[in-house]
């Protein structure tokens, strides 16, 4: 489950590299991709069920509309997941929680304290 849910992320940021250039606040620039967060959802329902159940929370993180998709087996590797954190556009900014310190890769520091206004946009059915 690892293995995958790596390669969904991977397959999403060369999705969504090239998606945008930058967004100012909760403005949507025109090369955004308007339906991100549905194709992000289209994609991991492509996937087989995670464990923990796949999620996607829209937070304000630095006056910015963000995403973080969370989920993903753990099993064999407590807490080696990581959390990726994405803007409107779908660029990835981050891996913004997990792995095995739980603080994620270190480039969005403080997400954990200081994103704010957390809304569940999606969570899997299955």
């Amino acid at each position: 489950m690892l293995r995958i849910f790596t390669c969904l992320i991977v397959g999403l940021s060369s999705l969504f590299v090239t998606a945008c250039s930058s967004v100012a606040d909760d403005d949507v620039s025109p090369a955004c991709i308007s339906n991100f967060t549905d194709t992000l959802i289209a994609q991991l329902l492509a996937q087989p069920k995670q464990n923990p159940v796949a999620e996607i929370t829209q937070y304000t993180y630095q006056g910015q509309t963000v995403y973080l998709v969370t989920g993903g087996s753990t099993a064999g590797a407590a807490g080696t997941t990581l959390n990726y954190l994405f803007d409107t556009c779908g660029n990835i900014l981050c891996a913004a929680t997990g792995g095995p310190n739980g603080q994620g890769d270190g480039r969005c520091p403080g997400f954990q304290t200081n994103a704010t206004n957390p809304v569940l946009v999606w969570r899997d059915p299955r």
